[in-house]
Order: C-alpha cells, then structure tokens, then sequence
C-alpha cells in the first residue's frame, strides 16, 4: 500500500519499529467490517429500520475504538465529524449502495483524522467496503456481472454438497459473496502491510478463511437438523384479549432460521480476520506518499503531474460519470401514456369486468383499463390477437393466460416482438405460458415462490430499470400475491429479483436444500432459496419480452398500490428506445466501476477514498431522485373519459395494515378500496400530497396517521379543498387524533385526542364503542361502528350520523363545505376496516350500502342515493354479455344536485 513502507527491506527492521494490534485496533477493525456488511444486508433478512440502527451502532463502535489518547486538533474534529454527518444522511436513503458506501465515508474519515495503526485499519476497511459497493452496484447495474455473481453462488452451494451431502441450490446472497468480496481486499492488504516472511502465513490465512467459508455454508445446508434440535414452538391461546402471543428464546431463534444464518459467516470471518489482524506486526507507516514526493519535487514533469491528478481526482470523475450514465440508462421521452395504444389478450371475458354494485362478478383486469385512460393511453382488448389489432397496438399483454396456444396466435406474437413489438408475459404458471415464450431466454418456473415477509416486503433487490426506480420496500410496491420464479439465461437480464424467499414444487421446506421430483422439467430449479428473479427482460428481434412471475399486480386488488410499478412498466414497454441494458452500455458501466476501484486500491489515500465514496454515493441519489421525480406516475382525473381518482393518504404512517390487496389483515383497506371501485372511483395509494399529485384528483381519504402534516401539505390540501373542488375524508378516532390534529383545525374540527398526559390540562373523551348506528331517517338501514368517539365540529356543519342514548346525543360524522369542495371527519379509525367490511365471501351488504350512501352526499356534484326496502345491490346477477359490454365503461355522470343532510336532532 502506498501508506506503508517498502517491503524489499522489512525484515531488517528492528521489532520495535513494527506495530502491533491492541485490543481497540480490533474492535475498530471489526466494527468497520460489520457496518458493511449491515449496510448491505448482507447478514440475513433484516427489517429496514433495525439494519439502519445496528449499522449505526457498529460505526459508533468504530469511532469510539478509534478516539485516541490525546486531543485531535480543530481541522481533524472537523473531518470526522463531516464524515459522520454524511455517513447518517446516506445511510437514510432508500438507495441500497449509498448506505454501503456510507460506512466506507466514515471509515476514511477516521483514517484521516487518525495516526498509526488507526489509521491504517480503518483505512483498509474503508478500501474492503467500498469494493463492496462497487461489486453490488455491479450486480443492480450489470446484468452480466448479476448472472456471474448468480452462477459463483450456484457452485458453491454445489460445494457445499460434497462436503454435507445436501445439495444448496443458492444464489449470491445465501452464498455469501458479499462477505469474500470484501475479504479478499483485507485480504491483500493485510499480506502487503505486515512484515515479512509472508508465504506460510499467507497459506495459513486463505486456508482459515476457506474452511470458515465452507462451515458457514454446512450450517445453511443444516437448517433443517438446527431446527429439529430446538424445543417445539410455544403457541400462545388466543382470544379476544388476547391477540399478542409468547415470546421464548427457541422460538426466537426459530425465525432467524435459515433467513439469518449468514450472521454465523460474519462470526466466523470476524474472528479469522480479527485473528489475522491482532497476532501480525504491522509495518511501520511511510512518512510521505509518492503524490507528495512528487509534489516536492521541483523538476515535476507535465506527465507525472497528470498522472498525478488522475489518481487524485479520476475515481470521483468516474463516479459522476458512471451515476449519469444510470441517468441517461432510465431516461424517457414522456412520463404517461399518452397517444399509446395498449393491446391486451381477452382470454375470459369476466376476467375484464370491473366492481359493480349490482354485479357479483368482480372480475380479475377490470380497473386496468380505468389506470391507462388515467394516463392518458388507451388498452383495448383482443380476442384472436389479429394483425389488425397488433398494428395498432405499443404494447401487449399477455396476463394470467391459463389455456392452450394456437399456433397461428403465437406466430403472430413472435413476428410483432421480432419486427420491434413490446410483448409482457405475466403469470402464476409455466404450463401454457412457457409456450409464448420459446424464442427468449426466459422460462417460468413450477412451483410458488414464497417470500419470507407476507408479500415481499422490505425483499426486494431492485436492479437498475425504469419500472424500478427508487422503490420504497416499506410496503410491498409491486402486489405480488402467488408469483413464481424465473429461470433466465445469460442473454436476458433480471429487473427484480426477490432476495428473501424460496420456490418449490411441493411443501415449503425447513431447509433450502434441492429435493427431488418424479416429474422434473430441466428449467425447474427446485426449492431454489434466495435471489429468485421475478421479472426479467430479453431482446425479441427489435423488440423486447419482459415476463413478470406474476400477474398480480395488475388485478383490481392490488392495483391501488402497484400502479406506480404498473405505469411506469407499460410506459417502458410503449416507449421503443434502445434497452438501458444494452452491450455497449454495460460494459462502460463495468468499466466505469472497475476503474474507480482500481485507482482507489493502486494508490489508497484517505481523503481520496473519503471523496470518492462521498461523490459516488451524492451522485447515486440525486440522480435517482431526479429521475424517480421525472418518471412518476400521476393519474389524471381530467384525461378524456377518465375516472374519478380517490387518493388513500400512505405517508404518514397511517393506521391501516398491510397493502391494498391483503384482505386477511382485520384492520385492511381493501374492502373500502373495492367499495369506492364499485363507486367507479380509481382508488390509489399517494405516496406524497404534492399539488402535481392532488390537483387532478376528487377525493382524498387519511386513516389514522400518525405523522404529523407539514406547512406546505396543510397548504396544498387547502388548495385541493377549496380551490380544486375535492373532498377531504379524514377518519380518526381520539388515539389517533394527533397526527391529524391541526390538520383538521384547518377546518374547524376536532377529534379529543386520547390518552391526555398530566401535563395537558385537558378532560378526557368518553369512548361510544362499536354500537349499531342508523344512517337514513327512515327504514332500517343500519351499519356498526368499530370504535366511535366524539368530534367537535362548530355551528355550520352537517351531522351525517350520531350517538345516541337516551336523550343524549354526539356526533360521528360531520362535514362542511369549504368553498368549491367539502371536508368529512369521521371520528373511527377503522369504520372501513376489512373487519367492518366483512371482505370474505358474504361482504357486509349494509356496511357497502352506507358507504355508497355517505358518498353520494358528501362529495360535490354526487346524485344522492337512498336504499329502497329490501335492497340489496352488492351480489346481484348480471347476464355475462352485459358483464363484458360494461367492462371498460366510465362511471355514471354525476348529477349537480345535492341532498340536504337531515337535521342533527332526527338523528
């Protein structure tokens, strides 16, 4: 390393002018080392929040190890404590390879700012870190270098089934590459900065690291025994006090196996490497680089100081070049659909009817056609895919198809790809699928691919691709539900690939160990554990196939939440640029990447390594986040012949559970999500109240949130209100009622919050419980609370329903005109609940009844509805002829009458 002396000479160097590693040399070493490895996920599954506090926490380690005995001076406190303001903002982004190279700023920065053996292990760690985030900015960036790091993965669990007889069947993640990545640069450095003879211990050392390797990977394939040696699972009674469970140490340790058993790598390599580090002499460190002998020198050439100032400033430079190229890789031309033609496959014709009030078919795509129109784009079903439809189409789709092809449809299908097309193959099976796909390097696997958090969340590996940019796995952002993996070839590259998962053609196994079936097709990956691709893309001729393992997300469920994902994939497939994941254009990136890394190991300096990290990392997230602004997706309510779009607040941390398809979460959405369907509103999760957003919209709801809402969003809801014409429903009961509290103030409403502190000099709101409540003035229609409270809404607003007992009465729900549009409390969180609802096979018909009947009067311009006796419009049949020819029809024109709300002592 240039930090160190030369090694022609080192053995005649007296012992006492080598160092040797204390205890804190180690314990910074270490740290350093598991920071990135946290960073990167690298240690198993682990929820974003708590992979975010423990990498905190093993830097904070690093810095305390690192304090030296006497005072820094100004200059130097001021380096590292730039260096941990930066490695806290990075490792707050949502861009993976920023919160990995978050841990090798800091690091660098400790070497800065630190003398001797300090200094030099940090450093170290730093250079092994960021070779980390090169390698997987490679894999996300590169699909070439995705599929060598897949295929290494493959072989050593290959190894692995020699030695225990259990064939892993893994890829990079499971096979720990991110550990030897690293490694082998501590590795190198180690053997160059110690003192010689070096051979036998540099035997020694590769041996160590090799056998803990191979023990990590005999533990993976030893889940299953792991398992069985522990005590049975503790299975807690429950009931209706009950809802929490047990906690026992076995069943602890039950969900972290296999999922975090590469922590085990990380134990194993930690004490080889910490042995490695603290039992060597270290030589002693240069007293001045070769960039400052030449900086002395007076008779410097032109060349030296050009070759100077390329290792000095070239990885930074590369670093904005390769983020630009990112850029230009997710650039498009529009961010809608507009004048595009989308051609879907018909296949069943209730598959395309979307929710009705007097309809018990739901149907499958119905909501599809509703979000292209939105965009303004246009989707047109074809029976016979003829050349007539295929002529006009940008894009086709090709969902669920479930019978067998006629080869004339195929060979029309082939010629459209081939002949510059855009094809999408979306579903849950290979059994006919497969047939559409024989000229791409793609096949859909058998078998279920089943993620270890409900729905994908917080698992997916996201590589560089239009329809993936800057995802937030907070929420499942794609609505995979019973999704496959795929089997993709080297001349195809993978757009998402699920990291924490298995697929299997039988039962889920205990251990991710390949088993064997009678029936074996050769593109069948049995029991494949981590890093299933659920969606890849190949080049057809001059056009291009992406195939999804899934057609999930285009169903009317799950579409509220994974139309961002949606739009964005059929914007990429009308757009008929040249594929971001073109040859020429990865090999730059490669190289690119190998050149930064390159000059950063040939000549390590600190400051320099802290600067291009730094660099690197700002550069990666401003221009994601450029890019993710620009490629948006808006819905446009005013797009001709659109449909009303109804925003469901997902970015305050709201109170419902799961995403919009989960309809076993109690206290879910999805029934309200399919009510406001049946409404003919196209429901939405907002994942921002920006005023692009909001003011093409017509409703808005909030559940419960619990993040307060800033300046600028009580600005533009105002505006959306009263200036837009939209209604705002915000449903919060008195433990929410803070988040929401000044908010609602806006408009002169308010929720008691509850529990009030001592420090509030406050009474406390009584509770109205879960009672059954009248929602029209005459008849017996009636619908439940789930747990009500009193809002306090001022002298000019509507009470649309109350709470009554006796002669005492309070208000529920209550709303006001605002200008051109209307805001509505609701004082119950959960008043849409999924367990108010009753979303099974018998939907609660009063519960819908008076949704439908709320909306009509406290929604502008809605013609008010009243439920005649004996109604009952959710389950009534429909002719399938009729089904299909108001498949793709708008909702009904609104009429500009309103009803008066009755008076507040009728109700």
């Amino acid at each position: 390393m240039a930090t160190s002396a030369r090694t022609d000479n080192s053995s005649s160097l007296p012992i006492e002018q080598r160092a040797e590693a204390a205890g804190r040399h180690v314990v910074l070493f270490l740290a350093g080392l598991s920071a990135g490895w946290l960073a990167a996920g690298s240690t198993g599954m682990l929820g974003h929040p708590l992979q975010r506090a423990l990498t905190w926490l093993a830097l904070g380690a690093a810095v305390v190890a690192a304090w030296p005995d006497k005072g820094r001076s100004l200059g130097a406190s001021l380096v590292l404590v730039v260096g941990v303001v930066t490695a806290i903002l990075f490792t707050a982004s949502s861009v993976p390879a920023a919160n990995v190279l978050a841990v090798a700023v800091l690091l660098a920065a400790i070497a800065q700012t630190s003398r001797g053996l300090s200094g030099r292990l940090a450093l170290i760690v730093a250079l092994a870190i960021s070779a980390l985030a090169v390698f997987r900015l490679a894999c996300v960036s590169v699909p070439a270098v995705w599929h060598a790091a897949d295929t290494v993965g493959w072989l050593l669990g290959r190894v692995a089934g020699l030695l225990t007889g259990d064939s892993l069947t893994i890829g990079a993640t499971f096979a720990g590459l991110d550990f030897l990545v690293p490694i082998t640069v501590v590795y190198f450095a180690w053997l160059k900065c110690t003192a010689t003879p070096r051979r036998s211990r540099a035997l020694r050392a590769a041996a160590a690291i090799i056998v803990g390797h191979c023990i990590y990977l005999a533990a993976l394939a030893y889940s299953e025994y792991l398992l069985a040696w522990l005590p049975k699972p503790a299975v807690a009674r429950l009931s209706d006090i009950n809802h929490v469970g047990v906690w026992t140490w076995h069943n602890g340790l039950r969900t972290l196996i296999p999922w975090n058993v590469p922590i085990c790598a990380l134990l194993i390599h930690g004490v080889t490497l910490g042995v490695m580090v603290g039992t060597v002499r270290w030589l002693p460190l240069a007293e001045t680089t070769e960039s400052e002998k030449w900086r002395k020198d007076k008779d410097i050439s032109g060349a030296k100081l050009l070759l100077d100032m390329m290792f000095g400033l070239g990885p930074s430079a590369l670093a904005v070049v390769f983020a630009a190229m990112l850029l230009a890789a997710w650039a498009a031309p529009f961010n809608d659909l507009r004048g595009t033609t989308i051609v879907a496959y018909q296949g069943n014709v209730a598959d395309w009817v979307r929710p009705r009030y007097d309809s018990e078919t739901d149907g499958q795509y119905g909501m599809l056609p509703l979000l292209v129109k939105s965009l303004g784009g246009e989707l047109i079903l074809s029976k016979d895919l003829s050349e007539q439809d295929l002529a006009k189409a940008h894009a086709l789709l090709l969902l669920g198809h479930e019978q067998p092809w006629k080869k004339e449809t195929l060979g029309r299908v082939w010629n459209y790809a081939r002949n510059g097309g855009s094809v999408l193959v979306a579903a849950t099976s290979g059994r006919f699928a497969n047939d559409a796909l024989e000229p791409v390097a793609i096949r859909i696997n058998a078998g279920t691919a089943t993620p270890r958090a409900s729905h994908w969340e917080q698992s997916y590996d996201a590589l560089a691709h239009l329809a993936t940019i800057r995802w937030d796995n907070q929420r499942d952002p794609v609505g995979f539900r019973q999704s496959t993996s795929l089997s993709v070839g080297w001349a195809a590259s993978p757009m998402l690939v699920g990291r924490w998962g298995w697929n299997g053609t039988d039962a889920p196994p205990l251990k991710p160990t390949e088993v064997r079936h009678a029936e074996r097709d050769e593109h069948i990956d049995a029991h494949r554990f981590g890093d299933l691709v659920l969606a890849a893309e190949h080049r057809c001729g001059a056009g291009r196939v992406v195939v999804l393992g899934d057609a999930s997300p285009f169903a009317n469920d799950a579409l509220p939440g994974s139309y961002p994902f949606v739009g964005q994939l059929l914007r990429y497939l009308a757009d008929h640029s040249p594929s971001p994941n073109a040859a020429p254009r990865q090999a730059f990136m490669l190289a690119s990447l190998a050149a930064i890394l390159t000059l950063l190991c040939f000549r390590p300096v600190a400051w320099q390594v802290m600067l291009t990290s730094s660099v690197l990392a700002a550069s990666l997230v401003y221009f994601t986040t450029v890019a993710y602004w620009s490629a948006r997706v808006l819905p446009n309510s005013r797009a001709e012949g659109a449909a009303a779009v109804a925003y469901i607040d997902a970015s305050h941390l709201e109170s419902y559970e799961g995403g919009p398809a989960n309809r076993q979460y109690a206290r879910g959405i999805a029934g309200l999500l399919r009510t406001l369907m049946r409404h003919g509103y196209l429901p939405l999760l907002a994942s921002d109240l920006s005023h692009e957003r909001l003011q093409s919209a017509k409703l808005l709801f909030t559940v419960g949130p619990m993040r307060p809402f800033s300046a600028a969003e009580h600005a533009v809801i105002r505006q959306f209100v009263e200036a837009d014409g939209g209604t705002l429903i915000a449903m919060v009961g008195a433990e929410e009622a803070r988040g929401s509290a000044s908010l609602l103030a806006d408009f002169g409403f308010k929720v008691p919050p509850s529990p009030v502190p001592p420090s509030e000099d406050a009474r406390e709101p009584e509770p109205l419980g879960a009672k059954v409540s009248r929602f029209i003035d005459e008849g017996d229609q009636q619908y439940q609370f789930y747990a009500a409270w009193p809002v306090e809404y001022g002298s000019d607003a509507n009470v649309w329903s109350a709470w009554s007992a006796e002669n005492e009465s309070r208000a529920v729900i209550a709303s006001r005109r605002v200008n051109n549009g209307s805001v509505v409390v609701i004082a119950d969180t959960h008043l849409a609940s999924n367990e108010n609802f009753g979303t099974g096979q018998s939907p609660d018909r009063d519960v819908i009844q008076f949704w439908r009947w709320l909306l009509t009067r406290v929604v502008p311009g809605e013609k008010a509805w009243n439920p005649g006796p004996g109604t009952d419009d959710v389950g009534g049949k429909r002719p399938a002829s009729k089904e299909a020819e108001d498949a793709l029809d708008t909702t009904d024109e609104a009429s500009d009458r309103d009803q008066e709300p009755p008076d507040e002592s009728e109700l």
